[in-house]
């Protein structure tokens, strides 16, 4: 179809504007257009002094004309491939059957193929529905119609979906710029707490040091004054003692006087204080965490394992001898001690803590909810399911996809977790001073629950409420 139009397109471009056929000896006068020879000669035939264009009306002055012998060859070349094209229409439309040879006139419905006469003779296309060419084509041309408009429906959704793909990558594009920008705020914040915490701690450290110079310098002079008082009174009892006996035992008194009343000055001692410095805890963002995205996490009774005795608030779990008679469910774990948290997460930001006290023996973090599906797993073949931080034989191990060793200054006695969804960030904190832990990088796809491993201890693990 696109080269019948190119050489029907072609095929205007070689006629001549006046006789409206193929050009014949073209010729190209003064404004660039293209006759026959003969047909401009008898447009101008007659005309004196200016001689216009047959299409722009241009004046030429001249009867001037040059023969266009490369445009000949293409007029030549165009009568050629309107031939061949012609040919090769009436072969298709002609188009003969090789078992046959003879005309193509029917379709069978059901092999969908062109057939002649005698192809319908059996027993090839016995008892199928054979028709006409031409009520063929129309039928498939209504049924290729009526496929156009699902198709353009089709097309329309999924450039819905399309746009509304590009517009979440918009607002993921904004979310990750607001979130960038909200940290480098909280940075710059963080920057600044700590240039004017380190400008006060200099400052303290300067005038204690002016403090001490003073009293150095103070202390240094009073050991001057008292060598000099010392050389007086070796210079008097030199010269007392080479007196007569009468002139010295005359004076002695005064000397002695003198030398029982020179005390030495007290060495000035210091001891150059520790400095303190305070900034807010984890600069002050913790604080902010903690006040912020606070939540009141509870234990789910229907995951924990059945040697776990869950208390009537759901705030606090042990581990006893003795099962407990518990309903049957896919949620249950049945290998470890572990319990789920009731709340999932999967947005957002959230944080909660975790009393352990002086277990020997406990892990606390978040998991995939799809973990508790796989409830008969143990403990170390949950990787890439959990976030935790464990105490197992005295040692603390971050235990997510690669175990990492832990070397804490002390025990906590309790645990803190903050959860970013979107940062796709699980940070660990140590309750007896807000110390940092440890924190996990990944990225989230579904619900996350706080996970408690109790271990085989009596000892409580307690979630703490908010009012704690």
């Amino acid at each position: 179809m696109a080269g019948e139009g190119a050489v029907a397109k072609l095929q205007t471009e070689i006629n001549c504007p006046i006789c409206l056929d193929n050009l014949r000896d073209p010729v190209t006068i003064e404004c660039g257009h293209n006759f026959c020879r003969s047909c401009i000669q008898q447009s101008w035939a007659g005309l004196q002094g200016s001689f216009p264009c047959a299409v722009c009306r241009h004046p030429c002055q001249e009867v001037h004309m040059w023969s266009n012998t490369q445009l000949g060859r293409m007029v030549d070349m165009a009568k050629l491939l309107q031939i061949t094209q012609d040919k090769m229409k009436q072969q298709e439309e002609r188009r003969l059957c090789e078992k046959h040879n003879q005309a193509l006139t029917l379709f069978c419905e059901e092999d969908l193929e062109l057939l002649c006469p005698l192809c319908t003779q059996p027993p090839d296309h016995q008892g199928h529905q054979v028709r006409p060419v031409e009520e063929a084509a129309s039928h498939h041309r209504q049924r290729l119609s009526s496929y156009i408009g699902p198709l353009k429906k089709q097309m329309a959704d999924t450039q819905k979906l399309l746009d509304t793909q590009d517009r979440r990558l918009s607002e993921l594009r904004e979310k990750v710029e607001n979130r960038r920008a909200k940290l480098a705020a909280e940075f710059e914040q963080l920057i600044e707490s700590v240039e004017c915490e380190e400008e006060a701690v200099n400052s303290r450290l300067a005038a204690e040091e002016k403090h001490i110079l003073r009293n150095l310098s103070a202390n240094k002079a009073a050991f001057s004054d008292y060598i000099s008082n010392l050389k007086v009174q070796l210079k008097e009892m030199a010269e007392t003692s080479v007196m007569s006996d009468v002139k010295m035992l005359m004076n002695i008194k005064g000397v002695l006087h003198s030398s029982e009343n020179l005390e030495p000055p007290g060495v000035y001692r210091f001891e150059y204080k520790r400095e303190e410095f305070s900034l807010p805890p984890q600069s002050s963002a913790l604080q902010k965490i903690i006040q912020r995205f606070r939540e009141e996490v509870t234990l789910d009774p229907e995951t924990a394992h059945p040697n776990l005795l869950v208390s009537e608030d759901k705030k606090s779990v042990i581990f006893v001898r003795e099962k407990q008679r518990v309903h049957p469910n896919t949620k249950r774990f049945a290998v470890d001690p572990v319990v789920l948290g009731t709340e999932g997460f999967d947005c957002g930001r959230h944080y909660w803590e975790v009393q352990v006290d002086d277990k020997p023996e406990w892990a606390v973090g978040v998991c995939r909810d799809s973990l508790s599906k796989e409830r008969k797993q143990p403990l170390l073949r949950q990787e890439n399911r959990c976030w935790m931080i464990q105490l197992q034989d005295g040692h603390y191990v971050a235990r997510g996809s690669v175990p990492v060793p832990l070397v804490l200054k002390e025990m906590p006695r309790g645990i803190g977790i903050y959860l970013d969804y979107e940062l796709g960030q699980i940070s660990f904190y140590n309750l007896n001073d807000m110390s940092h832990i440890y924190s996990f990088r990944d990225t989230f796809s579904e619900v996350l629950k706080p996970y408690f491993y109790i271990g085989c201890d009596p000892k409580p693990l307690t979630v703490c409420a908010l009012r704690d």
